[in-house]
């Protein structure tokens, strides 16, 4: 059995999710598993008998859990299959990464209604990537979220930043800076324009992202045709449209890597991203070395708040050493820096610094650009300079790649420096700006028609004219400005159904009684309105209740029928 009461409720200010629970032993080290990851998950939990009662803003995930939870409590399932059940299924098709978890913790936070856009009862392959939309806020300017993604982010700035064919030709034609470049279609092409370009060279796949299939500090032909080669490789592994199994080639621009996020047409974090490297001892060789690096916890990809990768043991890696006349079972010297890969991505292992601080004028600029330009609310824009304070030109560097939905939180949690958090707040803040859909719950049967009443300025301070959009859920029915769009609807299905639409300017959710709220929970996080009969208020607890919740701020106001 799983009973879910959701929003504001007579027992607590969070979702309560109460669950049948056999036996506890086993259920306390995956609950306590999970709530060390991150508050998003919960924010307590407890038992009654054989009741787990749960305290969370987010009771989508724990319907998802209450199974395996279920399960686990009657031994139909060992702890570790439970665990790896909840972190490889459950938690990594929610949520996947860092980028998601605390923007979704700090809209909470913030007061927001986070409700999935799409939610399938069963976690099916195909839906993968839509279960991790989100719609943040209600009604008119409510937008969906992906990581970082967005539907402010325009259709064309998706499409143009998948290809760097497309990128750098956009980039070309506003006149920004960027090194020599050209699609390659074979080897007998490479070789017929190897001699037009100046080395080194980079060859890198025109669909792929992560630094998958690059090469970096090409300078003979045969390293060009063996780079090449590894290249379409990697597209191999990935088979998409044709476009995506193209390689181009590109003068390499001296300098370090850098990732400059800019979030609504303002640069907001610049971080510099640091190749994979180990540092020495004297006796370990450079697998051993590897190997210890990677037993960071920060590099532990089953935990979803990790923020830094495994160093994999790879081509580009071997060759990497190869060019240092090293192997893996080389042995540096104590305390010498051995870098073992060239791509300074947080996906071959690599660190990150915050450099938010030092850039320069024009590169803020030309960041600026490119994002408005394709109408992107949040993109990466990854550039190679010597100095990250001066102009970008041939000698000090150039534009490499852009990304709409970047990993974010290489730039928000850098391994050296300040951390950013507060960037997140300020995505959310510029996401929904203008949402102001008012969230009102009645409890109790009214005479009068309660979206009139919500039209009388004078008596509700309210801004909802004739005109606006009214969506109620009451006794198993959708009402959208009077109208009966369906009915025979689950309570809470159909409130979540309310949240995703788009159209309103006001949401009303319709309880019978205070038993409906016992049972069900006033439905919403934070409260504008709420709308209560008379005679209800006779119950001291409940009464109680809501002048503590309005003492707090979580109900805005209370009018008594």
């Amino acid at each position: 059995m799983i009973k879910i009461v959701q929003g504001l409720n007579l027992e607590s200010e969070y979702s309560i999710i109460k669950i049948d629970i056999k036996k506890t032993e086993d259920v306390l080290r995956l609950l306590n598993l999970i709530k060390g990851f991150h508050p998003l998950f919960m924010h307590n939990y407890k038992f009654q008998e054989n009741i787990l009662i749960i305290e969370s803003n987010i009771s989508f995930f724990w319907r998802e859990m209450a199974d395996i939870l279920i399960s686990l409590s009657k031994e139909e399932m060992s702890f570790e299959e439970a665990k790896k059940i909840t972190l490889e299924e459950v938690i990594k098709e929610r949520f996947l990464s860092m980028v998601t978890i605390p923007i979704l913790h700090l809209a909470n936070q913030m007061g927001l209604e986070t409700t999935p856009t799409m939610l399938e009862d069963k976690r099916l392959t195909y839906t993968k990537t839509y279960n991790r939309h989100y719609t943040i806020g209600i009604g008119k300017n409510s937008e969906i979220l992906y990581s970082v993604s967005s539907s402010r982010d325009s259709k064309i700035g998706q499409t143009i930043q998948k290809d760097k064919w497309a990128t750098n030709t956009l980039i070309q034609r506003m006149g920004l800076p960027i090194a020599k470049w050209r699609v390659v279609d074979n080897i007998t092409q490479l070789k017929s324009i190897w001699g037009e370009y100046e080395k080194p060279i980079v060859v890198k796949p025109v669909g792929l992202r992560g630094g998958s299939g690059v090469s970096l500090g090409i300078n003979s032909l045969e390293s060009a045709i063996k780079a090449f080669n590894y290249a379409k490789k990697q597209c191999n592994k990935y088979i998409g449209k044709e476009w995506q199994t193209k390689v181009m080639i590109q003068e390499q621009v001296q300098g370090e890597d850098y990732r400059l996020l800019v979030i609504d047409g303002k640069l907001e974090v610049v971080t510099k991203r640091i190749p994979a490297s180990v540092i020495g001892n004297g006796k370990d060789t450079i697998k051993k070395l590897i190997e210890e690096t990677n037993k960071d916890p920060r590099r532990d990809i089953t935990n979803p708040t990790h923020i830094l990768k495994p160093i994999n043991i790879d081509e580009p890696l071997l060759e990497c050493l190869k060019e240092q006349r090293m192997t893996l079972t080389s042995i540096p010297q104590k305390n010498q820096n051995i870098y073992v890969k060239k791509v300074a991505s947080m996906s071959q292992g690599g660190i990150t610094e915050d450099f938010t601080n030092k850039v320069g004028p024009e590169i803020k600029l030309i960041a600026e650009s490119i994002a408005s330009s394709i109408h992107a609310f949040v993109l990466g824009v990854d550039i190679l300079c010597k100095d990250i304070s001066k102009p970008l030109t041939k000698e000090n560097g150039g534009i490499i790649e852009i990304n709409i939905m970047p990993e974010a939180y290489l730039n928000i949690y850098p391994v050296i420096g300040e951390q950013r958090e507060c960037v997140y707040e300020k995505l959310i803040k510029s996401l929904i700006y203008g949402n102001k859909t008012k969230q009102i719950v009645v409890v109790g049967h009214s005479n009068e028609d309660i979206p009139t009443l919500l039209r009388k300025p004078s008596l509700f301070n309210s801004s909802l004219t004739p005109n606006d959009v009214i969506g109620e859920y009451k006794d198993g029915k959708i009402i959208i400005n009077g109208l009966e769009i369906n009915d025979d609807l689950e309570k809470l299905k159909a409130i979540e159904g309310l949240k995703i639409n788009a159209s309103l300017d006001a949401m009303i959710i319709h309880h019978r009684n205070v038993e409906d709220i016992l049972e069900a929970g006033f439905g919403f996080n934070r409260i504008h309105l709420l709308y209560v009969k008379k005679e209800y208020l006779k119950n001291k607890e409940f009464k109680r209740t809501l002048r503590k919740y309005q003492f707090k701020g979580l109900i805005s106001k209370i009018k008594i029928f």
